[in-house]
């Protein structure tokens, strides 16, 4: 049976229903509308370098996106590809600025102006680097160029954590009711992302092992006393170093995953 790759979560229904009952139904439309065009950009770039689209699940803000073999591409093609929508709403945005004085009526002017403000919260809300949203990846799309993946991950959860509490606190501390939901979703995906930040490492280790990507750059990183794994990046086709010999990273993850019992590497180093 194929899986579907478009859903729409119960939280999506609600809101639609609540903008039915509360008679904001044709600016519900026009946001709905900025978030399709916001998921175009992510996977027009994705189909660009032909990522395989898993799934797109569609929620009361927003949609989130999952490819195959995510964690094991580019470090490039994820910032492009993760900057992809807000480019979209960025050039909807202008379209409509050099487009709104040629409005005929007032009715069309709101809608105009009611969608201009919903492509400038879309691109402001997604460049927030937390928990999903694109400013999250494209934080650590760059953290990744620099450091291992697994540091990469302690990196952005302290900084989800710090994030979380600043916007927390401004919005209690000013009374600022109306961003109240907004930072209580992105606190509570926040916690969520980094209680699974362990099970988000060992998919990235199993990617590496099933989506092998002969078109990353190699990289030799050299192990003293240190586990393999804490050492390996996300982005880069990974040539550990061990006394003057070079194991290739697909050796050690067979190895890990047991499709190779009889692998001898000539170095005592640790596997956690």
């Amino acid at each position: 049976m194929r899986k579907n790759r478009l859903i729409f979560t119960p939280s999506f229904y609600a809101m639609t229903l609540l903008a039915i009952i509360l008679g904001y139904l044709n600016e519900y439309v026009i946001f709905a509308l900025t978030i399709m065009i916001h998921e175009c950009g992510h996977l027009m770039m994705a189909f660009f370098y032909r990522w395989e689209l898993e799934e797109l699940r569609f929620f009361a803000f927003g949609g989130v996106m999952q490819f195959k073999g995510e964690l094991n591409k580019p470090n490039k093609e994820d910032l492009i590809v993760s900057s992809g929508g807000v480019i979209f709403n960025a050039i909807t945005l202008l379209i409509l600025l050099l487009t709104r004085n040629y409005s005929s009526s007032d009715l069309r002017l709101y809608f105009y102006d009611y969608a201009i403000w919903a492509q400038i919260f879309v691109i402001v809300f997604n460049l927030i680097p937390l928990p999903p949203l694109d400013g999250s990846r494209l934080v650590s799309a760059i953290l990744c160029c620099f450091w291992p993946y697994k540091t990469v991950l302690l990196i952005t959860k302290w900084l989800n954590l710090i994030l979380v509490i600043i916007g927390t606190t401004l919005t209690f501390l000013y009374d600022i009711r109306q961003i109240f939901f907004i930072v209580s979703f992105l606190t509570y995906s926040t916690i969520k992302y980094n209680k699974q930040i362990g099970y988000i490492f060992q998919r990235f280790l199993l990617q590496k092992k099933m989506y092998i990507n002969v078109d990353l750059p190699r990289k030799i990183v050299e192990i003293r006393n240190d586990s393999w794994e804490d050492k390996i990046y996300r982005g880069y086709l990974n040539s550990f170093q061990v006394k003057n010999r070079l194991h290739e990273e697909i050796k050690w993850l067979k190895l890990k995953y047991q499709e190779n019992d009889t692998l001898i590497v000539d170095a005592q180093i640790k596997t956690d």
